[in-house]
């Protein structure tokens, strides 16, 4: 049976290895060195980086989407 196609392989968590800037609100927010952060990868290679309280925004409107599709597939 063919392995179900994983949709969110453009996202991750990662340790932060040095400071980085959070894309949601660059100025007066980041994420710290070794702290957990949100990464999401972009088609041209790039990335951006999500401080943890940002990327628990970020997840709850991913949930609430992914809830929406499945509700009308399910009807």
């Amino acid at each position: 049976m063919p392995a179900v196609r994983d949709i969110l392989v453009h996202v991750e968590t990662e340790v932060a290895q040095r400071v980085r800037i959070c894309h949601r609100k660059r100025k007066g927010c980041g994420v710290a060195q070794h702290q957990q952060c949100l990464v999401i990868y972009e088609a041209s290679g790039g990335r951006k980086n999500y401080c943890p309280p940002h990327a628990l925004e970020i997840l709850t409107a991913a949930k609430a989407k992914l809830a929406a599709l499945e509700k009308v597939l399910q009807s």
